[in-house]
């Protein structure tokens, strides 16, 4: 009778005994420790390090940070930055909010276009994106002939705050509008139908009803562009000018020119606060997790709207359809430029040749760039997902008291502007002998990657039945076979999801290559970013197309699949 009783008790009710639970505890600790030791040295250290510089560098003292205020352009860059870092944010939202609501509007279909119209610029490369930018807002681009019968043909974008922040609003639009739609989708459609019924104008139902409950979503996009924008590197690099410099592109100069680890700390410090202050406020307002969203993953389907279609007027249709084409225009731009014959950015083409593409594949620089590109993004994804997915099991197991912090420890380098990042890990590595060398790019890769997949794998756990181990150790199963045989076939999907994540994380990213690159360590963003400020070289075009694939391509494929897992879950 014991055995006959205590058999069902653990699906049931899922709760090890004492001792069970501390060896679960223990094993958790264990099994976060790879992950923990590998921040901490590759991350935590570094950023420890380089406080220290910002107040001993050149001298012991608040020398740096005094001179951030007193020397009259830290400040006034500094003030550009965040200037344009809320405008960016402002014009973003005036764009996502009425595209997210009309996703909510529409049926099944015509939604899934409107998601994957987001997501299509979301997984395509920032660089690729930025370089079409620059193609468009050139002197004589396609802008420029827009505004040409409105008399404004000769306003010169390219080198102006203005086409930074054209550039960096379209870039960011996927980051508002994901987390608008995700409050949205769960707003009970009948709440604001039901104001009308009691009197209100469908203006004023709208505005005291649907706008409040929408507003975590509001105030967890706005803060977390803000807080990318803060950050950014490539953007005005490549489209601004030293007359118009933001914080990032001042710090890069401090740091690898003037070698001015102080200056360029202190600096990096101011940025980090503003970002937490920013970051703190937004999670008091918003109640979640904001910098989750930088994961990319879709936004959680919804309760309510999400099967339920409305009307939609003609002025949010016209509105829907104009930040489409926003969305989806650099990619447009990219792939036909890819296949021109001129020496120069034009577009449209004026005529046609597969001669970037034969100089991509031909090239040594190109084709060192690829290889390198790929070896540094595999072996990223590898450890990355390696370390990320033992660091999920290891929270699941942890006390709730100590699962936030850690948790919170383990997604901090996607906290951190990127450019400070960028600088933390130069600044180390320098003194270590890494720069300049693909395992100093890989480390520096995988401690950015590693948040993708802890978050990533963590969501597949919470989704699994937690009985299930339980249930196949009452049977007899033993830790290795359960395992095997239960666990990880259910986590896979997640495992994948992580491993992909890394994979497009390392293979897009610019900052940190840029800062370690040396001759033999050069990646193809890199490569790419070097053709457009170093030389001319239109090859970049169709990089650009090569890196949409590269990028795209594994997104989708996972995608694919976990559609197909899901309907075979479903039979």
């Amino acid at each position: 009778m014991a055995v006959s009783t205590a058999t069902p008790e653990a699906p049931t009710t899922g709760r090890p005994g004492p001792g069970r639970a501390g060896r679960a505890r223990s094993s958790g600790w264990r099994l976060l420790a790879p992950a923990l030791i590998a921040l901490a040295l590759l991350f935590v250290l570094p950023l420890a390090t380089l406080v220290v510089d910002s107040f001993t560098e050149p001298e012991t003292g608040l020398g740096n940070y005094a001179s951030l205020f007193t020397d009259g352009y830290t400040i006034r860059v500094l003030g550009r930055t965040l200037l344009i870092a809320l405008i960016v944010s402002v014009i973003g939202l005036l764009l996502a909010y009425p595209y997210a609501y009309a996703m909510t509007l529409v049926g099944p279909t015509m939604r899934g276009v409107l998601i994957t119209v987001v997501l299509v610029p979301f997984w395509t490369s920032m660089l690729a994106r930025n370089f079409a930018w620059l193609v468009l807002l050139q002197d004589g681009g396609v802008v420029q002939d827009l505004l040409r019968p409105f008399g404004l043909g000769d306003v010169r974008l390219l080198g102006t705050s203005l086409a930074v922040g054209i550039s960096m609003t379209q870039v960011l639009l996927p980051f508002l509008v994901l987390p608008m739609y995700s409050a949205m989708s769960q707003i009970d459609s009948s709440l604001v139908a039901a104001g009308q019924s009691l009197g209100a104008p469908r203006a004023r139902a709208f505005r005291r009803i649907y706008l409040p409950l929408s507003a975590p979503g509001v105030v967890a996009g706005m803060s977390l562009v803000f807080v990318l924008s803060l950050g950014f590197y490539v953007t005005p690099a490549l489209l601004g000018s030293n007359r118009n410099a933001m914080i990032a592109q001042v710090i890069n100069v401090r740091a690898k020119e003037l070698l001015d680890f102080g200056g360029a700390g202190a600096m990096g410090m101011l940025l980090l606060v503003v970002t937490l202050v920013v970051l703190g406020l937004s999670r008091r307002l918003a109640g979640q997790n904001v910098a989750v969203t930088v994961a990319g993953g879709q936004p959680a389907r919804a309760g309510s709207t999400s099967d339920r279609t409305a009307p939609v007027r003609p002025w949010l249709r016209i509105h829907t359809t104009v930040v489409a084409i926003i969305l989806v225009a650099p990619t447009l731009v990219v792939i036909p430029m890819s296949f021109s014959s001129a020496q120069t950015f034009r577009f449209p083409p004026d005529g046609w040749s597969l001669r970037w593409y034969e100089n991509l594949f031909t090239s040594p620089e190109w084709t060192a760039a690829i290889l390198n590109t790929l070896q540094v993004g595999i072996y990223t994804a590898v450890i990355a997902t390696v370390l990320g997915t033992m660091a999920a099991f290891g929270l699941a197991r942890l006390r709730p008291r100590w699962r936030g912090a850690v948790n919170g420890f383990l997604l901090s380098p996607m906290i951190v502007p990127h450019i400070l990042v960028a600088l933390v890990v130069f600044s180390a590595f320098l003194r270590l002998g890494l720069n300049g060398t693909l395992i100093g790019i890989i480390l520096a890769h995988t401690a950015l990657a590693l948040p993708f997949v802890v978050i990533a794998v963590t969501a597949r756990l919470q989704g699994m039945d937690a009985r299930l181990p339980g249930v196949a150790a009452s049977l007899g199963a033993g830790p290795v076979s359960t395992l095997r045989r239960v666990t990880l076939p259910l986590v896979l999907p997640g495992v994948l999801s992580g491993a992909v994540l890394a994979f497009v994380t390392s293979l897009d990213e610019v900052v940190i290559a840029l800062f370690l690159q040396a001759p033999g360590a050069v990646t193809l963003p890199v490569q790419m970013f070097n053709s457009v400020t170093i030389q001319i070289d239109p090859t970049i075009s169709a990089a650009s197309s090569l890196m949409v694939v590269l990028v795209s391509v594994p997104i989708l494929l996972a995608q694919i699949v976990g559609v197909r897992r899901g309907k075979r879950g479903t039979r």
